[in-house]
């Protein structure tokens, strides 16, 4: 299924049969399946697989992975304890360690064998010719493939608990590591050749998970958009989960740990920040509205009344956000030449990795495979 690839290859079998062999039965035949690879991009939904760093502590292993951390690429589906089962069974003497921390110099001097493994999540790094943004479905594909960095994050807690407000002190410690080679390659795992780690502060995980769950929202209105059949259960749920949020508390976290006076006070270098907190709240409106609509359209006669209580809290959610921070739209692309396609939404706002100022820190001990909480919206009650 990595089409991609496949487009790419057959350029240049088209450019043989073209101008080389002048068989043109064969290039007849070859546009076609490059025009079917095409359509397979836009319309049929890949599973992602999932990426897994191991590393082998001990003397007990060969000199080749010795002390060594490689990433590697699940299969379809495949879950983390379906991957170490399967991993242990090549060495049935190694011991699963407990801890994603570094082990000290006592595990990697050891006669044993020791198996460190856990998910890392790949970092997203587009080929430069998507110098405009680009529907869901044509970067999916280089969220899982093609890609060279991985990052692992563990909550810290910084200062004294705050039993009203866990996000006000939240901290993230994200570990990145950087393999040799580019995944999937060759083979489906490569060894890891640097490590970093960087610092996230409260403001800044604020933002990074509004901006993550306006796009969690945008991906799968354009996956309805694209797919008329596609099930309504999970946008249901992502929907519910973010207008009605009764346990996670929405956003008010939000506004109680920043939007306050005296954190404006006693940060004022992160003005900028709060802005850019306000704007990605203000843009889960319009994001949130297609959504519903959507949602609306789909929804059966069984499941109208949840539908119209998700519209009555979306209503009171659009109203105190549009008062607060302002009304936002979304641009969106449509082409009326051809009536039959779908309309696609161009995400109006950005937030890449690589804008966001983060403080480095040395690296330090990870031992925690949990992540920090990921709240939605302040809907109704």
């Amino acid at each position: 299924q990595m089409w991609e690839e496949a487009i790419a290859l057959g350029k240049e079998l088209a450019e043989q049969y073209e101008n080389e062999m002048f068989d043109y039965e064969q290039l007849s035949e070859l546009l076609r399946k490059q025009a079917q690879f095409y359509e397979n991009i836009v319309k049929v939904i890949r599973p992602k697989p999932d990426y897994f760093a191991v590393g082998y502590y001990g003397q007990g292993f060969p000199t080749f992975i010795r002390n060594k951390v490689f990433i590697y690429r699940g299969k379809e589906y495949e879950r983390r304890e379906d991957f170490e089962a399967r991993l242990l069974t090549q060495f049935p003497n190694a011991e699963k360690m407990k801890t994603t921390s570094p082990p000290g110099d006592d595990i990697k001097n050891s006669s044993g064998q020791y198996i460190q493994c856990f998910t890392v999540k790949p970092k997203l790094d587009l080929p430069s010719k998507f110098h405009r943004p680009v529907s869901e479905q044509i970067m999916s594909f280089y969220r899982v493939n093609e890609v060279q960095r991985f990052e692992y994050s563990r909550p810290v807690r910084k200062g004294e608990k705050n039993p009203d407000n866990e996000f006000a002190n939240m901290w993230i410690e994200r570990t990145i590591y950087v393999t040799a080679y580019k995944l999937p390659g060759i083979l489906r795992w490569f060894e890891v050749k640097s490590v970093f780690m960087v610092e996230i502060s409260p403001l800044e995980n604020a933002i990074e998970t509004m901006q993550l769950t306006n796009d969690k929202i945008n991906n799968m209105v354009q996956q309805h958009l694209n797919d008329p059949n596609l099930p309504i259960n999970p946008l249901s749920m992502l929907l519910n989960g973010i207008v009605d949020p009764a346990v996670m508390g929405g956003f008010t976290n939000y506004e109680k740990a920043f939007f306050t006076e005296k954190y404006m006070h006693d940060h004022p270098e992160d003005h900028d920040k709060i802005e850019k907190l306000k704007d990605l709240i203000a843009w889960q409106i319009p994001f949130l509205a297609e959504g519903i609509r959507i949602h609306g359209e789909k929804v059966t006669e069984a499941l109208r009344p949840f539908h119209e209580r998700m519209e009555a809290c979306f209503r009171q959610l659009k109203d105190k956000v549009e008062k607060q921070y302002g009304i936002r739209a979304i641009l969106s692309s449509l082409d009326d030449r051809r009536g039959s396609r779908p309309r696609s939404m161009v995400r109006s706002f950005t937030m890449p990795s690589s804008s966001r100022p983060l403080s480095v820190a040395s690296v330090s001990s990870i031992s925690s495979d949990s992540t920090p909480s990921r709240p939605g919206s302040d809907g109704c009650v």
